[in-house]
């Protein structure tokens, strides 16, 4: 009788890291590795307005902000492994030690992010001012929420592997993979970068800090889990994915992108329109009107605050069009 429990225990155990190889530690969930680098953006202008204006050196002489360019510009290479053919499924150790390091890196960017929304809200706004009186603090709060997620989910992860994965979370596996692939990861992240962005003092710490907690948990989780089926896999072939016979190419993606490309879908126009805002605000910046000293002409001053306007009036209304539309479908299809 024990042994055939037992038996159960491991044939659940080996069910739930097959269905995590094949959802969310699979190959292709590098492709969200855009939500990091859309995040990385806006921390690496941050820091580098940090080192070059208040600390006054050269921002690429930093090790922290050489680690943040470096991740950066990891997550934009990674993006393309799953789109050069059949590279990821034919070697899975190396593709799952890539993802793995794919998810620290938006785990970092993540919290780095928190770390911003908390200094500046302190501060009213003022990142740079912020970050010198309180990034002393701040910091370690982070530092122990992450070691605090880790040695949760390590002994977590040995009580699990006792008493068997149920089927609930082995179900629930695949139903994490397909919402990863919709718009709602970046959509949140984006949601929580305007908020903090807006929001000082009580508020703004209090979004900081519950943003850094929840990210602390649910990252900890997912990389200890994606950590022990890289060990599994490196054990035996049994949990590697299994390669999908319609694996697309980047060709087949880009072609697919243009022939869908519409700014009246708010999930192309609103990153379009960020891109842009950034670029005018660092074209800004590099003639001078960033300097508080220099007498910036009224319709500039304005064009800025309409721009940033328009951009978040159209952000919250598609996102409000977006709710009622699904709850529209959800009654037609009660219906």
């Amino acid at each position: 009788m024990k042994n055939e429990k037992k038996m159960d225990i491991e044939q659940a155990n080996k069910v739930y890291f097959q269905s995590l190889a094949n959802t969310r530690a699979s190959a292709s969930m590098m492709l969200i590795s855009f939500a990091g680098v859309f995040v990385l953006l806006i921390e690496i202008l941050s820091f580098y307005s940090y080192y070059d204006k208040i600390v006054g050196v050269n921002p690429f002489s930093n090790w922290f902000f050489d680690i943040l360019v470096s991740y950066c510009l990891y997550l934009i290479i990674v993006f393309f492994i799953p789109l050069i053919g059949k590279f990821a499924y034919r070697r899975q150790v190396l593709s799952t030690t890539l993802l793995l390091l794919t998810y620290i890196g938006i785990f970092l960017s993540l919290q780095v992010m928190g770390l911003l929304i908390i200094v500046s809200a302190l501060a009213n706004k003022e990142f740079e001012v912020g970050f010198s009186k309180y990034g002393f603090l701040v910091i370690p709060f982070l530092v122990i929420c992450t070691l605090l997620g880790f040695i949760y989910h390590y002994f977590w992860l040995k009580k699990q592997l006792k008493i068997g994965f149920s089927p609930t979370r082995t179900l629930g596996n695949y139903f994490a993979k397909s919402s990863s692939y919709s718009s709602n990861a970046l959509t949140i992240i984006f949601v929580c970068s305007m908020i903090g962005a807006v929001l000082t003092g009580y508020f703004g710490v209090v979004l900081g800090v519950s943003v850094s907690i929840l990210f602390s948990y649910a990252f900890t989780q997912l990389l200890t889990e994606v950590g022990y089926l890289l060990y599994l896999k490196t054990k035996s072939k049994e949990y590697w994915e299994d390669e999908p016979e319609d694996n697309p190419t980047l060709w087949n993606l880009l072609w697919d992108w243009l022939k869908g490309f519409s700014l009246k879908k708010a999930k192309i126009r609103i990153p379009l329109e960020i891109v842009c805002y950034l670029l005018i605000i660092i074209g800004l910046d590099h003639l001078g009107y960033a300097d508080a000293s220099v007498r910036r002409p009224i319709w500039l001053v304005w064009i800025v605050r309409m721009l940033t306007i328009g951009i978040v009036l159209d952000f919250f209304i598609s996102t409000v069009h977006s709710i009622m539309r699904k709850f529209s479908n959800k009654k037609q299809g009660k219906k």
